[in-house]
């Protein structure tokens, strides 16, 4: 090999090293699919402000809603591949939503995102008025089956991780109850607490500060397992539902194309402050529960969870109202 071939090659090397190596050395944008206060926007911001502290980069925050997730998932599929637009994406905007809709979508789940870091797991509650009858699910799900079509259940909306969890507990109770779909958990919470709703599921985060003031009372998690939140709440699954499990997730995901250096460089910065006690307690405060794991291992679960999901839809009424 000559010296001039040598010198060639070590300058092409030299040229593709600088990219990752100095990434990032512009500020970083986490797009929020919904509008601010909610609990994704909660979420991005306590990791945003996390890498910021740790690795000293400049991470922001911007909220882009419409659409349940569409258009902020549309701008991200679109955007530059270069690691300083992604997207702090939920299992309902980016798996549900697209499989309700799939021929309207303006992106494809499975071909236009890379997959970075997943971020938390988040069970949800199910929880009835303060002054209402029924002191257990078990009572709730009695009285539904005794009077089908007569108990109404709030949800965070059409599509929902609410939505979803009704579903499949109603098929799994064989019971039937009138869907009142609202736009995010704290309308249909408000609505819980003045009587015209008799139950509501919802976020563990948003319902939170209803159960600690008492105004709503907190029947069952959607988790397999109880949750540090609400120790004494039992589970769905425990309740006589066997692998009863309706969570959502929270992940990050970029354009199509990011270069790996840079997809490796934002999940082992994420894990590093997911795995702090500050944030775990922030977390396990909020209901949400962290997976550390690998750019690889957060695709896998992402796209075995798109195929199992789409099976198990086709055989829960989730239809449009």
């Amino acid at each position: 090999m000559t010296k001039r071939l040598i010198r060639a090659l070590a300058l092409g090397l030299a040229m593709l090293a600088p990219a990752a190596q100095a990434f990032p050395d512009n500020p970083i944008r986490i797009v929020v699919p919904f509008s601010p206060g909610g609990g994704t926007d909660i979420l991005a911001r306590q990791v945003a402000e996390a890498l910021s502290t740790s690795e000293k980069w400049n991470v922001i925050v911007e909220n882009r809603p419409g659409g349940n997730g569409a258009v902020a998932l549309g701008a991200i599929s679109r955007a530059p591949a270069d690691g300083y637009q992604i997207i702090l994406a939920l299992r309902e905007n980016i798996v549900i939503a697209p499989l309700l809709n799939n021929s309207g979508s303006v992106f494809d789940p499975l071909k236009d995102f890379t997959s970075i870091v997943h971020v938390a797991d988040a069970p949800m509650v199910v929880a009835t008025g303060p002054d209402s009858p029924f002191g257990s699910l078990k009572q709730v799900l009695d009285a539904a089956k005794a009077k089908p079509d007569t108990l109404r259940f709030g949800t965070s909306g059409q599509g929902s991780m609410s939505h979803l969890l009704l579903a499949q507990l109603g098929k799994r109770a064989d019971v039937k109850m009138i869907h009142v779909p609202y736009k995010g958990s704290n309308p249909a919470l408000t609505d819980l607490v003045g009587g015209h709703v008799e139950l509501v599921g919802g976020s563990i985060a948003s319902a939170k500060s209803f159960i600690d003031a008492g105004r709503i009372k907190p029947l069952a998690v959607s988790s397999r397992a109880r949750v540090s939140a609400l120790p004494d709440v039992p589970s769905i699954a425990e309740l006589g539902y066997d692998g009863f499990n309706v969570v959502t997730w929270y992940g990050l995901f970029g354009p199509a194309g990011m270069p790996q250096e840079v997809v490796q460089k934002i999940n082992q910065a994420t894990n590093k402050v997911l795995k702090t006690p500050d944030m775990q307690r922030v977390l396990a405060e909020q209901g949400m529960q962290t997976t550390i794991g690998s750019p690889d291992d957060f695709d896998r679960m992402f796209r075995s969870d798109y195929t199992a999901l789409s099976e198990q839809m086709k055989g829960l009424d989730m239809a449009a109202e």
